[in-house]
């Protein structure tokens, strides 16, 4: 079985961020679109093609940045209408949001996307059927799949025809820490990679990268005054540096035997050998 690699971004405001949304002004010159452009450049130099999952609200910001990203080859999700969670919708009004975000893509960036993330990884189980129905083949967003989820390899799955890539962790017996993303691979100290990724690397043949514009910006960025110290650390460690930590895992990857591609051409890829 093929070891293979994911690199994504959500595309979302750095006021979206939850520990930051709606505690301070909203300023346009710290929403961080800019650095979807960076990122770009950055998988570009790595001749790797990655998957942008868009919160369509925030298209009006970057939309020349998404447009650079698609010109060169990277794949579109969607990453909802507004940065939030949808667990408190209906059906019908999480529907309604997919049709308005995919008809915003559309409009502004020519693009149908087939793959989406939910905002916070929070989700009701009966929106996956929304996603079939609006023509989505593969969904980014379960941290850890039930039985109704048949596995294909180490953290991607297949249910009812909708693939699922889930983010890699590390389970302790109280607590699942998302070894993709969520902060902490901009938390390891030193040079080398952690002993936990890299053994986390050695022993699966799947590993997925997912983080946020913020997280590489490199400057100044407005904090809420009243926010826990650990927040704080969320919004600020290492961010001048993980992008030369992405480097790193990029080449370790490599070295290891994975596979660079987007979940659009694993999905379909995967479909036709069926």
């Amino acid at each position: 079985m093929n070891k293979v690699a994911f690199m994504s971004m959500d595309v979302e405001s750095y006021f979206d961020t939850s520990c930051v949304k709606d505690k301070i002004p909203v300023d346009p010159k710290f929403n961080c679109a800019v650095d979807v452009s960076r990122y770009v450049d950055f998988l570009d130099a790595h001749n790797i093609k990655g998957t942008f999952f868009v919160v369509a609200d925030f298209i009006k910001d970057c939309k020349e940045y998404l447009l650079k990203a698609i010109s060169h080859g990277h794949d579109i999700g969607l990453h909802c209408l507004h940065h939030r969670s949808l667990k408190r919708l209906t059906v019908n009004e999480f529907k309604q949001e997919i049709v308005e975000a995919k008809k915003i893509l559309k409009e502004e960036l020519n693009v149908e996307p087939v793959g989406f993330r939910f905002p916070r990884f929070e989700f009701k189980k009966s929106f996956f059927k929304v996603l079939k129905e609006e023509g989505f083949i593969y969904d980014s967003s379960v941290v850890t799949p039930d039985k109704n989820f048949n596995k294909i390899q180490d953290y991607i799955y297949l249910r009812k025809d909708l693939y699922e890539f889930s983010p890699n962790s590390w389970r302790f017996p109280f607590k699942t820490v998302l070894l993709s993303g969520g902060g902490y691979c901009r938390f390891l100290k030193g040079d080398a990679l952690n002993n936990v990724l890299k053994k986390h690397i050695d022993k699966h043949n799947t590993f997925m990268v997912y983080f946020h514009p913020f997280e590489i910006h490199d400057g100044y960025l407005p904090t809420p005054n009243n926010i826990l110290k650990v927040q704080k650390m969320y919004i600020n460690k290492n961010r001048d540096t993980y992008l030369d930590f992405l480097d790193r895992l990029i080449k370790y990857l490599k070295e290891q035997g994975y596979e660079f591609m987007t979940f659009k051409e694993y999905a379909i890829n995967h479909k036709k050998e069926k």
